[in-house]
């Protein structure tokens, strides 16, 4: 992604998706559509407050990043296996669409 001016407050990004963005320069960066530890779409405010801190969403932060706070900010993260075992738990979101 790369930036460039626009206006005084403002700069352009350019996507790799092929658009363009413009943003306040102080902005900060977008967080991501899923959590990077679990892969759940990031759908709350707790999730958005979450990454901020951890990178992960609320309920990563809640069964691993604060129990672990030294180790996770050292970069340690659950194993596939533990977020596999962990999913078994979480209730599913549920979509449905109505076709016309």
């Amino acid at each position: 992604m790369s930036q460039r001016p626009y206006l005084k407050d403002r700069l352009i990004e350019e996507r790799p998706e092929g658009f363009v963005v413009i943003v306040p320069i102080d902005a900060p960066p977008p967080i991501p559509m899923s959590c990077q530890t679990c892969n759940h779409v990031m759908r709350s405010r707790d999730d958005e407050i979450a990454y901020h801190e951890f990178g992960c969403c609320d309920r990563c932060a809640r069964t691993w990043a604060h129990a672990r706070r030294k180790d996770w900010k050292g970069g340690w993260r659950p194993t596939s296996e533990q977020v596999l075992a962990s999913e078994l738990d979480r209730t599913p979101l549920s979509i449905t669409f109505e076709v016309d």
